[in-house]
């Protein structure tokens, strides 16, 4: 696993480095100073881990640490877990807080769910008084706490539910509207009575408690299911690669290092005589196979733009999306059904 770890060089850093390498099992830890712009395919890590000092000293660290977060896990380190920062870090991306007196056992488990497409949250946030909000030992949020014991009696419609799912995988307002087909102000609406329902006053509250609802978890689990992911939002920050008419995208027995997703045009599998068109995914058999090897060739029937989307990035997105895990497993065993009917 590659874990990237940044802030100011010195005895700290060096001491969580020692304690990554110590804990997460083949971890290589690169250090930096600052979290640079995302560079190439290459230099991308499995998981970031920053020094949340930066993100106060320079606002450009925590852009970088947002186009980072589309697609890799960011766990920030903070002194204290003060509770505005926190959300102010989980609604702009972060997989996570730490707070530095943690143990290097805590901070592999922050890890480790990180991967798996969870959000951390420091333990003194995890539950709260009713009336002042303060810290007990009991593990959860108060309004996590309360919507996971109140999940069956509350009083939210299949369309407030939606909403909710979709802004506890960190949607904006603009982008739920789109996907749900509403107005940006139906949304709103619909976030007043949800927050009302929840007891809860902010984005990241609300996330923490959608978490732990079984209705939530159902409806993301049933977009996947019923072929409603939207892959091609998902693919939206990947790289873009145009195709002329007639070029080959990949050759049956290749070397398989990424998949593609069509945006415009028309790709034609070659072996098996079938074209697919904008909005379909090829080359995940080739990926995830034990061989790492294409199973077919890919020509493009017409001029084509797609997105490229490197193995490490797809398995990031398998671990961060629950939405394109499931979306990905029912396309391979459609194909591996369709190939065995080719063949029966």
């Amino acid at each position: 696993m590659n874990i990237l770890l940044t802030g100011p060089a010195g005895l700290f850093r060096e001491g969580v480095a020692s304690l990554l390498r110590g804990v997460v099992p083949d971890a290589h830890v690169t250090t930096r100073d600052s979290l640079e712009p995302s560079g190439p395919e290459a230099d991308k890590p499995d998981c970031i881990v920053m020094d949340g000092e930066g993100l106060r000293e320079a606002s450009s660290e925590l852009s970088a640490a947002r186009e980072h977060a589309r697609v890799t896990p960011v766990i920030v380190l903070v002194e204290r877990a003060r509770r505005e920062q926190v959300e102010e870090l989980i609604v702009a991306g972060m997989a996570g807080c730490v707070e530095k007196s943690a143990s290097a056992e805590l901070l592999f488990g922050a890890v480790r769910i990180a991967l798996a497409g969870g959000v951390y949250l420091p333990r003194p946030l995890l539950a709260m008084d009713s009336e002042a909000g303060k810290v007990n030992n009991a593990g959860n949020v108060r309004a996590a706490g309360k919507a996971a014991q109140s999940d069956a009696h509350l009083h939210l419609t299949p369309r407030q539910i939606e909403v909710l799912a979709l802004l506890a995988r960190g949607r904006s307002n603009k982008v739920i509207a789109r996907e749900l087909n509403v107005a940006e102000a139906t949304v709103k609406t619909h976030l007043t009575t949800i927050f009302k329902a929840l007891n809860v006053s902010s984005r990241g509250e609300a996330s923490a408690a959608a978490a732990r609802m079984a209705k939530v978890r159902d409806t993301q689990a049933s977009v996947a299911f019923n072929g409603h992911a939207s892959i091609g939002r998902l693919l939206a920050h990947m790289d873009a690669r145009h195709y002329r008419a007639k070029e080959i995208v990949f050759r049956k027995g290749d070397p398989s290092g990424a998949l593609f997703y069509v945006e415009k045009g028309t790709v034609q599998l070659r072996e098996f005589g079938i074209e697919l068109g904008a909005g379909t995914v090829l080359g995940e058999i080739g990926l995830f196979s034990p061989e790492h090897r294409r199973t077919c060739t890919a020509v493009c029937h017409s001029a084509c733009e797609m997105r490229v989307v490197s193995a490490a990035d797809a398995v990031r997105l398998y671990y961060q999306e629950p939405e394109f895990a499931l979306h990905l497993l029912q396309l391979i065993v459609r194909r591996l059904q369709a190939d065995n009917l080719r063949h029966g």
